[in-house]
């Protein structure tokens, strides 16, 4: 592709982006290594984004003896906007190109919230963070919602996600009509927060099978080296493992996240999800089960682990990132995920399949949107970097 081809200059700059998003900062050879991009293409495409405001350069120790000290970060007087509903609220937060929240509003959104109540409470509150940011002299530069039951381009209505996509649409241009937004499934923004927040400096070094477990159970494909196509949704919460079984909110019977929810989970030990969201990743501590509760949530965790490994064996991956309560427990109860795996995946789990667990970050909401917010900025390349968005009336 020519240099001169306007997506090989997206897609240039939005690989010297990503990689500062992911490194929270790097010397100039470490971008080249990171990005398969020449030296002299490197200096080019950081020294363009400098211009623009975009990247920062400051002096810092070089890594090696006779190594550049110029050291490159994402400016901090420009942010991106998350939108994201979850457990049980809707929440919009303000955050830098780097993915760090700034700030944060929220409001409780019942299940059964209408498209119009949707709008109003989304509409002031995103009004609220665009003139903050304003305030704050930042200019805003992305807007990313995050939702659960978002099913891409070819979306189609469902129970979780019951709401008219293009009105949405249109609702989101009318709030901040000069702004870039991406609307993206609630697991793809939690894998975003999970390689750009919480996950920074314990990499996985290989693709990886991403499954997030709060309010919903749900999975996606990370690519190690992606950088502008990092992240596939995997349909997993929603397979059925017991015909005839537990009520879902998807309107089936028997499906992984109907016994494997917090929801779920927190009826066992005898705690509301409202309160579960109150005390954030605390909501474990200190709690000592019986010998009923601790046996019901093994199965409940190997049930995980089932769905787990056919989902490995479905998308040949062999390494998993676990995000959500499980991570909460002792590794006791934890090993009862292995043995899920170890019953369904092909060739059992053995040492060919690795298993890390992450906490939850239950509560931060919208710290995930707000990180898929910056990963999109970054995957755009900067390319047509709007003026601070006008405030709908």
């Amino acid at each position: 592709m020519a240099k001169s081809d306007p997506q090989s200059r997206r897609h240039t700059r939005g690989f010297i982006l990503e990689q500062l998003l992911r490194r929270k900062g790097a010397f100039r050879p470490e971008l080249a290594a990171g990005t398969s991009l020449s030296d002299v293409s490197v200096w080019r495409i950081v020294s363009e984004l400098r211009l623009e405001g975009l990247v920062v350069e400051s002096r810092k120790r070089a890594p090696y003896v006779g190594g550049p000290s110029s050291f490159f970060t994402l400016s901090k007087h420009h942010c991106v906007v998350g939108v994201e509903l979850s457990n049980g609220r809707l929440s919009v937060g303000i955050g830098l190109l780097d993915g760090a929240l700034l700030q944060a509003w929220r409001h409780e959104a019942p299940p059964d919230l209408a498209q119009d109540g949707l709008e109003a409470i989304c509409g002031r509150m995103l009004r609220e963070a665009l003139a903050e940011a304003l305030r704050r002299g930042l200019t805003t530069l992305q807007v990313a919602i995050a939702l659960p039951g978002y099913g891409g381009a070819a979306h189609r209505r469902n129970r979780i996600f019951p709401w008219d996509l293009p009105r949405l649409r249109a609702f989101v241009r009318a709030c901040a009509p000069q702004l870039p937004f991406e609307i993206t499934n609630s697991v793809i923004a939690q894998a975003a927060y999970d390689r750009y927040v919480t996950g920074v400096g314990r990499a996985v070094e290989q693709d990886h099978l991403f499954v997030f477990v709060g309010h919903g159970v749900a999975a996606a494909i990370v690519s190690a080296a992606g950088a502008l196509d990092a992240f596939a949704p995997v349909e997993m919460g929603h397979t059925i493992v017991q015909r005839g079984g537990a009520r879902c909110r998807c309107g089936h019977d028997g499906c992984l996240e109907a016994y494997t929810s917090l929801q779920a989970v927190a009826g066992i030990v005898g705690q509301e999800e409202a309160s579960v969201l109150e005390l954030g990743d605390a909501w474990l501590e200190g709690r000592e089960f019986g010998p009923r509760v601790q046996a019901q949530l093994r199965d409940r965790l190997t049930l995980l682990g089932l769905g787990i490994g056919n989902a490995l064996n479905l998308h040949g991956l062999r390494a998993v990132v676990v995000a959500g309560w499980p991570s909460l427990l002792g590794p006791e109860e934890r090993a009862a995920v292995a043995h899920g795996i170890d019953e369904s995946v092909f060739g059992g789990l053995m040492d060919d399949v690795s298993l890390d667990f992450r906490r939850p970050g239950t509560g931060c909401d919208p710290g995930a949107s707000v990180a898929f917010a910056a990963w999109a900025f970054a995957r755009r390349g900067g390319i047509d970097s709007p003026e601070p968005a006008a405030l709908a009336a």
